[in-house]
């Protein structure tokens, strides 16, 4: 089976969308682009996209019997590059919006959850993805969805905008919280009888 099938081509492809994606975030301010206006629907409409090529390359991978050892590593891999780096941009651009130290605690329970999949799986212990990991993720892609409009169409967004934002990005931190408390809880399980 070859590795680069057509869901792994859909896997590298978000991640090159996610790369013009933060080109364009990280010209932000800058003399040659802004974010507001017509460059930031771009990115807002390059993130849509990505997020959107998540669901469809599962599906191929699923729809074709297309699974691959590269593809269940590239996946995650791509979603974690695409959501925490769009935040740490967001951040830059506006931390009165998107306080620093809110994506350092999503950063940090990616990183957690990861580094505990690996150990466990290196173990022969299976710790797949589960629903509230998915949810997660969705409320994630929401929030910054919503904070990337907020500063693409500044002066055409309605003023309750700036707060319904904020209140998605919460949600989405305390969903990701969430989400990291019950993996822990269920790796510990697994690590009570992995180390005895």
């Amino acid at each position: 089976m070859r590795i680069l099938n057509l869901p792994n081509q859909v896997t590298l492809a978000r991640l090159l969308l996610s790369a013009v994606l933060f080109t364009l975030l990280a010209l932000a301010g800058t003399d040659r682009v802004v974010i507001a206006g017509t460059t930031g629907w771009v990115a807002f409409g390059l993130f849509v996209l990505a997020s959107a090529t998540d669901w469809l390359d599962g599906y191929l991978a699923r729809k074709l019997s297309l699974v691959t050892p590269f593809g269940r590593i590239m996946d995650p891999f791509v979603d974690k590059v695409s959501t925490c780096g769009t935040f740490v941009f967001l951040a830059v651009i506006d931390p009165t919006i998107t306080p620093a130290w809110i994506v350092v605690a999503i950063l940090g329970r990616e990183f957690f959850v990861q580094a505990i999949r690996s150990y466990l799986e290196s173990r022969g212990v299976a710790f797949a993805a589960e629903m509230h990991g998915k949810v997660k993720y969705v409320l994630q892609c929401c929030a910054i969805g919503a904070l990337i409009m907020q500063h693409a169409g500044t002066s055409e967004m309605p003023s309750w905008w700036t707060l319904f934002a904020k209140i998605l990005l919460w949600i989405a931190l305390a969903s990701t919280v969430w989400s990291g408390w019950v993996y822990l809880r269920k790796a510990l399980a697994h690590l009570r009888s992995v180390e005895g």
